[in-house]
């Protein structure tokens, strides 16, 4: 039966939950991920994850932050004023987040406190050890 190895193309379902079990990602009830591995589209830990398994075959593996989605930049904060960034919005009676393009390159978080506005460059999930559940549906190549 063939294994996935480097430069294979697979088609996996995962599913993506922090430490605590809340799922952040899934390709569940939806069309399986494409991948070929050693590309680096996706997570290095999920690439080395993949690697000789078979279609049909599932696995569930916690990622440190290096083999997923990196360790926290503290530089990749910038920080504002609540004055500063007084004109992006009304009041702010509780913390607020929003993650702005999600999963691609251009990732980044805006946190909005009572004193002011973080804009994080980081991906939401740095710095975190992650759980992936992964389901290989076939393999395309090997």
């Amino acid at each position: 039966m063939p294994t996935v190895k480097y430069g294979s193309t697979v088609r996996v379902h995962y599913t993506t939950q922090r430490k605590n079990g809340e799922v952040v990602e899934s390709t569940a009830g939806g069309d399986p991920l494409l991948i070929t591995v050693g590309q680096g589209k996706v997570m290095r830990g999920l690439e080395e994850a993949l690697e000789g398994m078979s279609a049909g075959e599932s696995k569930r593996v916690t990622l440190p932050p290096d083999k997923a989605y990196g360790r926290r930049d503290p530089s990749a904060v910038s920080r504002f004023s609540r004055d500063s960034a007084a004109p992006i919005g009304g009041s702010v009676t509780e913390m607020q987040r929003e993650v702005v393009n999600q999963g691609t390159s251009d990732e980044f978080s805006i946190v909005t406190t009572e004193k002011g506005v973080n804009l994080d460059r980081n991906p939401h999930l740095a710095g975190e050890e992650i759980v992936l559940q992964i389901d290989v549906v076939e393999i395309e190549n090997t």
